[in-house]
């Protein structure tokens, strides 16, 4: 299932870099019940609540910023399960400083398996793109200067 979005937001390239690049400030953008945090410098875990439809449980997550070129692009891979399920996400992620802030472009592909990919693929990809959608708005918000 692929996702794509972009926003422009009036912060400097570095700052919004920093924020999508620390995954802990990154994941206080997650609408649903979680607990995210680094194991090095490259590497995360955690656990999210979420589900689609009457499907919901607590998913353990894994990821990686997988390759980066700062503060222009960043690659994240994200692996999680539960529930008898399984999720499997690469996100590239685009920075472009611009004359009054910095564009963000996020381009992404998202596999599901087990329990939660048997609910159908227009209800998961509708509850995938509000939740993806969801995220990068909230980021936005909080990147804006007052």
């Amino acid at each position: 299932m692929h996702v794509e979005g972009d926003f422009h937001v009036r912060s400097a390239r570095t700052l919004v870099w920093a924020f999508f690049r620390d995954p802990a400030t990154l994941a206080t953008c997650l609408e649903d019940p979680h607990e995210i945090h680094a194991t090095d410098a490259t590497h995360f875990e955690g656990t999210l609540t979420a589900g689609v439809a009457f499907i919901r449980g607590t998913f353990r997550l894994r990821g990686s910023y997988a390759s980066e070129t700062p503060p222009n692009q960043m690659q994240v891979t994200l692996q999680g399960s539960g529930m008898g399920s399984g999720v499997d996400a690469a996100l590239t992620v685009s920075f472009a400083e611009g004359s009054e802030g910095t564009g963000v472009h996020w381009t992404g592909e998202i596999k599901m398996s087990g329990t939660i990919a048997t609910v159908g693929e227009r209800l998961v990809k509708g509850t995938v793109d509000k939740k993806v959608t969801a995220l990068f708005e909230a980021a936005r918000v909080k990147l804006e200067p007052a």
